[in-house]
């Protein structure tokens, strides 16, 4: 069999919808975790940035999920967060509901 000469595949040129294999999708999930961890400890992005030896600059762009982080970076943030790596991939959870009931008037 000749090299190439299979069925070819068309190639949609629609961009996908954003999955987790989507970069900017993943990098804006670990952005959202390390700004709720932080935020959780009452840390202002300075103080984190401080606490695991990165730049502001780069603490702040990160949240904004502008970038992502290098394993070594997402160790860094997680030892000074004192989280797990594997929770910067998990989803958040979901906000309580409320047990108040409404009063209908």
């Amino acid at each position: 069999m000749v090299a190439g000469s299979g069925p070819r595949r068309r190639f949609s040129s629609a961009r996908p919808a954003a999955t987790s294999t989507d970069p900017k999708a993943f990098a804006a999930a670990v952005g959202e975790a390390v700004r709720r961890a932080r935020q959780l400890r009452g840390w202002t992005q300075a103080q984190l940035a401080e606490r695991s030896r990165l730049s502001s600059n780069y603490v702040a762009r990160l949240e904004r999920g502008e970038l992502g982080p290098s394993l070594l970076v997402a160790n860094q943030l997680c030892e000074a967060l004192e989280i797990e790596v594997g929770s910067l991939l998990a989803p958040p959870a979901p906000p309580a509901r409320s047990t108040r009931r409404r009063v209908a008037t």
